[in-house]
């Protein structure tokens, strides 16, 4: 089946969506299909844009939102159409539904998406303080993508109920499928195992943090996880890759600084996977999230993930089965105090890390993520032909 792929930048690079686009099209392809890779590119804002963003700023101390206006999104969709209509793909998948807004090919088409723009407002501090005109086009922009694709699949249920409940979308249209570990290659079983058994008997419990804004990653309830394990007796360190975390003098002696590393760079890219292999956890409570592939990837290790219980976070991590959520009101203390009883057995940690992998083999990696997306693409496919995947 020919396909056509397309995102905001080049869908086949690692540096688009943290390269989630690259990893679908690769499945995809060892499937069979042809993949039209499409690049959108975002254009040139009218002048006036800028002359709005003081007017807005200075009069309410609110921000406006080039990107989903009208004319930028229209724009978007000419170029969209564009691309369409040269490949003459049979289905067409977007990447993020916003894109669809303005469009008119006639191919069916499925979005792919860890949000909706309204789970956004008030959640991420970039979607907070927007302007009520920035508020109302957002929102009238993801209805009408909405209303143009044929199916929309959401990486977790927490953003597939906003599309039920925000855009009275109906429920056959949407699907909750989450997205996999953005990794080339998966670690052996027979190497993980050996990670395990190695990692359960350290004397020093090495944490990973992985993120690049320290605030809303959950940073400083990590350090503060840490320190508490410090107290109770357990050697404990975190490694904070991706960002320059902000700590507290006390607390600097069990932070690791490891600086950005990139996984395009191949002695970069070393450096983390050994950091994953040698880890005896992700550590990355984010206070906000959509999806986290981040925390698939650490289950791919049989590293287990710890996260806090919002967003789209609980779509992968099961409490107590491959990681721990930090519940609603729970302390950063009191979280250590679980991983306390998970440390001090061998077994129990040998467990929860085989969990995890087993997590990833069966839910959390791309080959099961395109096994249902291809259902869903055959089904839309149905409505409006007769073809089906060969």
């Amino acid at each position: 089946m020919k396909i056509a792929v397309a995102s905001l930048g080049d869908p086949r690079s690692v540096k688009t969506w943290s390269g989630i686009p690259a990893h679908i099209i690769k499945a995809l392809e060892n499937r069979g299909h042809q993949i039209v890779a499409i690049s959108l590119r975002k254009p040139a804002e009218p002048w006036y844009y800028n002359w709005l963003r003081r007017y807005y700023y200075n009069t309410q101390k609110k921000w406006f939102m080039a990107f989903v206006e009208k004319k930028v999104l229209q724009a978007i969709g000419q170029q969209f159409d564009q691309e369409v209509n040269q490949a003459n793909p049979d289905v067409v998948l977007a990447i993020h539904a916003d894109f669809l807004a303005y469009t008119t090919f006639k191919q069916p088409s499925v979005s792919i998406h860890d949000t909706t723009f309204a789970s956004l407002l008030g959640y991420y501090k970039d979607f907070s303080s927007l302007t009520r005109r920035s508020i109302k086009a957002g929102n009238d922009m993801y209805q009408k993508a909405l209303n143009k694709v044929d199916a929309a699949v959401f990486s977790a249920t927490w953003a597939s109920n906003s599309a039920l409940n925000d855009y009275q979308v109906r429920a056959s249209k949407i699907h909750t499928i989450p997205l996999g570990a953005n990794l080339d290659h998966a670690p052996a079983m027979q190497d993980v195992q050996a990670w395990i058994n190695r990692r359960a008997d350290d004397e020093i419990c090495r944490f990973l943090f992985l993120g690049v804004v320290w605030e809303r990653k959950g940073g400083p309830d990590a350090v503060k996880f840490v320190a508490e394990l410090n107290r109770l007796g357990i050697k404990s360190n975190l490694t904070v890759v991706g960002c320059k975390a902000d700590v507290p003098a006390e607390y600097q002696q069990y932070v690791i600084q490891a600086g950005f590393l990139r996984k395009d760079v191949p002695a970069e890219a070393e450096k983390l996977n050994n950091l994953f292999q040698q880890s005896h956890a992700l550590l990355l409570p984010s206070v906000a999230e959509c999806y986290g592939c981040v925390y698939c990837e650490a289950n791919a290790y049989g590293t287990p993930a710890i996260g806090r219980d919002t967003g789209g976070i609980p779509e992968i991590i099961k409490d107590g089965v491959n990681g721990l959520l930090m519940q609603v009101g729970e302390t950063p203390q009191s979280l250590a105090s679980r991983w306390v009883a998970i440390w001090r057995s061998k077994e129990a940690y040998q467990n929860i890390s085989l969990s995890a992998r087993a997590e990833f083999d069966n839910r959390l990696n791309y080959d099961v993520f395109c096994d249902q997306l291809e259902t869903v693409i055959n089904s839309v496919q149905s409505l409006v032909s007769t073809t089906s995947f060969k």
